[in-house]
């Protein structure tokens, strides 16, 4: 049996924690590195909750990445009680993209990381041979 078509994955590193993330797309892997960055923060919560949209640039899709990360880690820290719903990218272009967040009360208490910042050390989004795109990235905890 094969790896899943999405998913994500933690990485050990000497200092920081990475996130391997896929799927089938970019839009797709970059949704599953925001559900695996929730994840470390211990800020999982199940629908309905709010949803909110926001833009982010980047260079590329390395710095997209690194933008839609950190936002993610702004809007979960400042969200008192509540963490990731549901994250869907509704557009992706090379330097831009735009996102659909649902936040929604937290049942349980927050066990997880504090994530600082994703960093650019080791970033890595890359198209595999058969199509689908897998991403690295290190985050500053």
């Amino acid at each position: 049996m094969g790896e899943p078509r999405t998913g994500f994955a933690f990485l050990e590193h000497t200092a920081d924690v990475g996130i391997r993330a896929w799927g089938p797309s970019p839009r797709e892997a970059f949704e599953q590195a925001g559900v695996g960055l929730a994840a470390l923060m211990g800020l999982t919560a199940r629908s309905p909750g709010r949803a909110t949209q926001f833009h982010v640039d980047g260079v590329d899709a390395g710095g997209l990445l690194v933008a839609l990360l950190d936002e993610l880690v702004f809007r979960l820290e400042t969200a008192e009680g509540e963490g990731l719903a549901s994250l869907r990218i509704t557009r992706l272009d090379p330097t831009s993209l735009q996102a659909t967040v649902e936040l929604a009360p937290m049942r349980d208490p927050v066990e997880g990381l504090v994530v600082k910042a994703a960093t650019y050390h080791q970033l890595e989004v890359a198209e595999r041979p058969e199509g689908a795109t897998e991403i690295r990235v290190f985050l500053d905890v």
